[in-house]
């Protein structure tokens, strides 16, 4: 083939993309280093790719790749693909806690509930297929919050903070900061934030990009559901999470 044919300018932006690997929030400095090319050349891809909203760039300067780009070359799953992988998880999670367990989605600044398994007690916290939950009041909502690009937070969060019950977080700053325990711990909790005497325990659901891509929760009432309870429901969640990440990584393949 020719050699003119060759475009050198995708083939420095292919090494930009590639320098991100597996990470977000990434200086421009690093990308040059990793890709080998000069600052100057690496900034004016990267303005070119934000422009285009492959990229974006954060108030201190740190760059990511954006949804939009993971989309262009690998759309992400239809909604039924994570509701598949995540019942047989559900089941052993009801059967064991005996409390309600729920799958989430994100949809807009909203979380969806897309599958319940309802606890088999009288008492038990009223949620069902369908329903939705806020982003600042859920255990759900704050785990794909803790997991966005803080870009895309600034975005959701343009919302007011409606209080539910007395301990809910009203303050974006606390808010925030409550992302960041999520994040160092693991998951999740709602202490009666978003309904009296109910709590909840949350994990995300990763697709292989690491974005989070579900939700996954036990919820019941504080009388039966202690806080002592809480770090071995959180671990089960976890390890189902790992469970459903790789189904449906599997499912992937065999789509593709």
């Amino acid at each position: 083939m020719p050699t003119n044919n060759y475009i050198n300018a995708i083939e420095r932006m292919s090494h930009v993309l590639e320098a991100f690997g597996c990470r977000s929030d990434v200086s421009l400095k690093d990308l040059a280093q990793r890709s080998g090319i000069v600052k100057s050349s690496v900034f004016r891809i990267l303005f070119t790719l934000e422009r285009l909203g492959y990229v974006t760039k954060s108030g201190d300067r740190l760059y990511s790749i954006d949804p939009k780009f993971v989309a262009t070359i690998s759309p992400a799953p239809p909604v039924w693909v994570p509701t598949q992988a995540a019942l047989p998880y559900m089941k052993d999670l009801t059967e064991r806690f005996k409390e309600t367990v729920n799958l989430g989605i994100l949809e807009g600044n909203e979380v969806l509930y897309a599958h319940v398994m309802a606890s088999s007690h009288m008492l038990h916290q009223a949620s069902y297929t369908g329903i939705r939950s806020s982003l600042h009041t859920s255990a759900m909502g704050k785990s794909f919050a803790a997991y966005l690009h803080r870009d895309e937070v600034d975005r959701l969060l343009q919302i007011s903070f409606k209080q539910m019950t007395p301990r809910t977080i009203i303050r974006k700053d606390l808010f925030l900061v409550e992302l960041e325990q999520i994040k160092q711990r693991g998951y999740a909790i709602d202490n009666a934030e978003e309904s009296i005497g109910t709590r909840c325990v949350e994990v995300a659901i990763f697709d292989q990009f690491g974005r989070p891509a579900a939700a996954l929760s036990v919820a019941g009432p504080e009388s039966r559901f202690k806080e002592q309870d809480v770090p071995v429901v959180a671990e089960a969640l976890r390890t189902a999470s790992r469970g459903i990440s790789k189904a449906l990584k599997r499912k992937r393949t065999q789509v593709h």
